[in-house]
């Protein structure tokens, strides 16, 4: 083996090491005095043969231990390692984004050092099991309750108990990304596919893995875009013939797409950055005097646009007043006319009456299109649905939660459908009592019409829900944003983030997002768990 395939082979060992994972400090300072010499031997030994290009290689995983590790000991020592490469004259990278999100100001973001313990707390536990704390967790950590759920349920998911291996289960993540064009997860768990032992070659798209394993893309393109035309036919053929999967395996597998498209949900709605040692997230660029840092915005903290008045969160609360007490019509309105109203919503507010189908007409990036078949396929708003399928409304009264999939989950897939349960709980429970600057304030109401509006845009109807808190509570440009980040979340804008309720936290903003997330995620699993009922049966 000559110099540069030695320093090659070294540098693809250290790739499992860089995350550190120890909470161990003595183990930790005896890796990093380690890496420190190895680094320095590297650096001496690449410009002696002139292939400083695996250096560079290596040095954003540095670089994000720099930034974004929640032990001091680390981004200390790692801080120390740039400068002294830079020293010795070799190039090194700097981050493209100031922070975790295009939509939030670095400042407002929970830093590495925070003071508050069950936030540290929970930054350690997530750099531990996966080797970094993702932008995903970062901006999660404003809600800790949230995030300790999200924690335990997604590592359940990927490296707890379960018939899939650990490499497939990674790979099915990155074909329900590539659903949204999500670039950001694909590359996380392509990251995470190789770590896993996963095959390179599966890496060069659908067509180089198993035939079991492509046959999934079919489900993954319904329940994405419209979950409403999953059936038990679709279950049938997935557990028949040849290379048929088993029932634990494919509600394992159903479960890991349907998490990943409403993460997408997260995603874009949140204005996620790369990953700071993936690509885009660093360049070996100086800055130039027109870098603006790709547009993340830098303010005080507070209303996302700065705008202090008080007066439409004032009337928000007053809506949400009348509302309750409005509450006791619910018990005097026939269901007759409850979902009269629920279809006046439906196909006044949410069909757009333009094209039956919002096609994925953008063309997927190469690193993306490999993972993709039928790509053109994309959301139709329900209330446009084609009437020859003879497609009916979902009624939780008659397949819920609650009473059907929670039990159905948990026998095919144990334990999953509590920590299912736990984290839709926490989203839609989760208060501080407080509207922007308002406080004290009651905002069930709104909470319950934003899980109820998103169930809407999926075809699913509540039985015991008066759909005019939809209308009286939620303003058009929120609707607007609810409907994008949901149904085409690729589509997000910064505009749409700061368009809707500006009065509002980033912190809030977040939460509301956490409830996309869920409100989607039970939506498309209802769906899902429905038609394997069928099919049971």
């Amino acid at each position: 083996m000559n110099d540069e395939e030695d320093i090659s082979s070294e540098i693809e060992s250290f790739r499992d090491l860089c995350g550190l994972q120890t909470r161990d400090e003595n183990s930790r300072h005896r890796f990093l005095e380690s890496l420190g010499s190895t680094l320095k031997s590297w650096t001496n030994r690449a410009k002696e043969n002139g292939f400083q290009s695996f250096i560079s290689d290596i040095l954003p995983c540095i670089l994000r231990l720099s930034l974004r590790s929640p032990f001091s000991d680390i981004r200390e020592s790692c801080s120390a390692l740039l400068i002294a490469v830079k020293e010795q004259g070799i190039k090194v990278p700097r981050p493209v984004y100031k922070g975790p999100s295009t939509f939030i100001s670095s400042k407002e973001i929970i830093p590495m050092d925070t003071d508050d313990e069950q936030v540290l707390s929970l930054l350690v536990e997530s750099f531990l099991l996966s080797g970094r704390v993702t932008n995903i967790n970062s901006l999660m950590a404003f809600h800790p309750q949230y995030l300790e759920y999200f924690l335990r349920t997604e590592y359940f998911m990927f490296k707890g108990e379960g018939p899939l291996p650990f490499d497939w289960r990674c790979y099915i993540a990155i074909m329900a990304a590539s659903r949204h064009r999500c670039r950001y997860l694909v590359q996380l768990y392509e990251l995470e596919f190789l770590k896993r032992q996963g095959k390179k070659s599966w890496l060069q798209g659908l067509k180089m893995v198993p035939a079991k394993l492509r046959a999934l893309y079919e489900i993954n393109t319904i329940l994405a875009h419209q979950p409403w035309l999953i059936s038990s036919t679709h279950i049938e053929k997935l557990l028949k013939g040849q290379d048929n999967w088993s029932l634990s395996e494919l509600i394992q597998a159903i479960v890991i797409l349907i998490h990943i498209h409403s993460l997408c949900s997260f995603v874009y709605g949140s204005g996620i950055t790369p990953e700071i040692d993936r690509d885009g997230g660093h360049t070996f660029k100086p800055p130039s005097l027109s870098d603006t840092q790709s547009g993340s915005i830098e303010g005080d903290d507070g209303p996302v646009n700065g705008v202090h008045s008080r007066s439409c969160m004032n009337e928000l609360v007053e809506k949400m007043k009348e509302v309750k007490a409005e509450h006791d019509a619910l018990m005097e309105t026939t269901q007759e006319e409850l979902f009269e109203q629920f279809e006046k919503v439906e196909s006044g507010e949410v069909g757009t009456g333009k094209d039956k189908v919002t096609s994925c007409d953008e063309t997927p990036q190469p690193g993306i299109a490999r993972y993709l078949e039928n790509a053109s396929f994309g959301y139709s708003d329900f209330a446009n649905r084609d009437e020859s399928m003879k497609i009916s409304t979902f009624k939780v009264q008659d397949y819920s939660w609650e009473e059907h999939g929670f039990s159905l989950i948990n026998r095919l897939y144990p334990d999953i459908g509590q920590m299912l349960d736990d984290k839709f709980g926490c989203a839609i429970n989760l208060t501080y009592h407080t509207l922007g600057r308002v406080e004290n304030v009651d905002t069930s109401a709104f909470r319950m019409a934003t899980w109820n509006y998103i169930h809407l845009v999926f075809g699913i109807y509540h039985d015991d829900y008066l759909y005019t808190e939809v209308n009286k509570l939620l303003e058009r440009s929120y609707k607007k944003y609810i409907k994008v980040v949901a149904c085409y979340p690729e589509r997000v804008s910064i505009d749409d983030y700061l368009g809707f309720m500006p009065d509002l936290t980033h912190s809030e903003k977040v939460h509301i997002n956490l409830l996309f997330l869920e409100s989607r995620l039970q939506a498309e699993l209802l769906y899902a768990l429905r038609a394997i009922m069928k099919y049971m049966t």
